[in-house]
């Protein structure tokens, strides 16, 4: 603890006399920051109005540390483009809700239905929690329905504040804890909602996808957010000419976006696990027209869900010599990998999405490293870095093997898929997701189904 000495204290208490903060002008320049400073700030009405210097300074340090604006074209578009739909979903809530978006307690109550799926905190049992993020504020009615009907937490988030502010009004002000059970607004992107936030159990596009920047990196970034048995609803009104409301977009192709994901239509097809092919297939088309169903109000509904274990409906087992790659694993990120020749394993490729599968691997010519270990295989280009276009086929055993085996055969089965390959800011955020994924792929692989698809005459390796 830092001691003063009382001529000094006194010097910085008549200092902070004579010149007080102007915490009026710090919460002006905390509601005029962007979008994406704005990622952690309370963004209820009532919460606002009472911040603090504290909050605001804290605030302010974060804004500080956001990148510049205009770092990059992309960067720019995105800006652009959030700006305009921001100031679409103010003159949204601004006019006659009943017009802007209609039908909406009905639709709240529909989408509420879908997502919980007759599941409820209550029933989970003492100390459990059912999280749902909304990803369009509107009023704030599915918000409610959704508490109504068994949900502990509810994320509602918006690019809009007006529209916060507006559903926030439903509510009393959320408590100062964040963990605590009730309805949390947050001015942000879903792209910048943090894996903290979740695990969620659903999470539900309000009538809001067609109108992100990307729609499929929004639903892709969500699909990170979830866990297996969660739901994933999509909700579009339909304009009055039967179209679907899309203020920005021309279409939206639902069975293109969720081809690479790890979502299955709810039901029994998800309880078969994931249906993989490879481009081009027609596995997502059949997925997205099994999940599509009419609303209450005559939009469309797709509900999805996450297979238990993040399971593949079909293994895919590979066998081909370890080749080298480009050293990054052990070097820069302490994943140490063995790249599989590619060029052996043209037909598995065919059958698989880029992106990140886990399973079991072992060296069957080394009676030291013949048993099945746990695995996490990422199949893809590397898009995190500029290093060349052709596919590599990555493989992180989950147990010391003790030397390297460059030239050796290694036989890999893939029996689940976590998420598609995807490009971050950075290494330390690449990394972080990379941990994740080791942590999931372990968890799922210690499951009774997954040790059993193994061949039985080799020993299972828990280490």
């Amino acid at each position: 603890v830092e001691r003063r000495s009382p001529p000094l204290r006194r010097a910085r208490q008549h200092a902070r006399s004579t010149h007080p903060p102007d915490r009026a002008l710090m919460a002006a320049s905390v509601r005029g920051t962007p979008l994406a400073a704005l990622t952690r700030a309370s963004t209820h009405p009532r919460a606002r109005r009472s911040a603090g210097h504290r909050g605001a300074s804290s605030r302010m340090s974060r804004i500080s540390r956001a990148a510049p604006p205009g770092a990059d074209a992309a960067a720019e578009q995105k800006a652009a483009h959030v700006a305009e739909i921001t100031a679409r979903r103010d003159e949204m809530v601004a006019g006659c809700v009943s017009c802007t978006m209609p039908d909406e307690g009905d639709r709240g109550d529909f989408l509420a239905d879908v997502a919980l799926g007759g599941r409820s905190v209550e029933a989970k049992g003492k100390g459990s929690s059912l999280r749902v993020l909304v990803v369009g504020a509107e009023t704030g009615k599915l918000a409610k329905s959704l508490m109504h009907r068994g949900a502990s937490h509810v994320l509602v988030i918006d690019h809009s504040q007006a529209m916060l502010d507006r559903a926030a009004e439903l509510f009393d002000p959320p408590s100062t804890l964040g963990n605590a059970p009730g309805v949390r607004f947050l001015r942000t992107d879903v792209s910048d909602v943090k894996p903290y936030e979740g695990p969620f159990d659903a999470i539900v596009f309000n009538d809001s996808l067609a109108s992100e920047h990307d729609p499929a990196d929004a639903l892709r970034r969500a699909s990170c957010l979830v866990r297996p048995g969660s739901t994933v609803v999509i909700s579009q009104r339909l304009d009055d000419d039967g179209e679907v409301h899309n203020p920005v977009l021309p279409s939206m192709d639902v069975a293109a976006m969720i081809a690479d994901l790890p979502l299955e239509a709810a039901g029994t097809a998800a309880a078969e696990g994931k249906a993989m092919d490879g481009e081009g297939g027609t596995a997502g088309a059949a997925s997205a027209s099994a999940a599509r169903t009419e609303d209450c109000c005559g939009g469309s509904c797709w509900t999805f869900e996450v297979p238990p274990l993040y399971a593949m409906r079909d293994a895919v087992e590979m066998r081909a010599r370890v080749v080298s790659g480009f050293g990054r694993g052990s070097r820069q990120m302490g994943v140490p990998t063995a790249n599989m020749d590619p060029a052996v394993l043209a037909p598995q490729l065919e059958r698989m999405r880029r992106g990140v599968y886990f399973g079991f691997a072992r060296l069957p010519d080394d009676p030291d490293n013949a048993s099945w270990s746990k695995c996490v295989i990422n199949v893809g280009q590397r898009p995190t870095f500029a290093d060349g276009d052709g596919v590599t086929i990555e493989v992180h055993v989950m147990r010391t093997m003790g030397r390297d085996f460059y030239g050796e055969t290694m036989e890999c089965v893939a029996l689940g898929y976590l998420r598609p390959e995807m490009r971050f800011a950075g290494l330390r955020e690449l990394v972080g997701r990379i941990m994740t994924d080791i942590g999931l792929a372990r968890n799922a692989l210690d499951a009774e189904s997954m040790r059993g698809a193994v061949d039985g005459k080799n020993s299972w390796s828990a280490d």
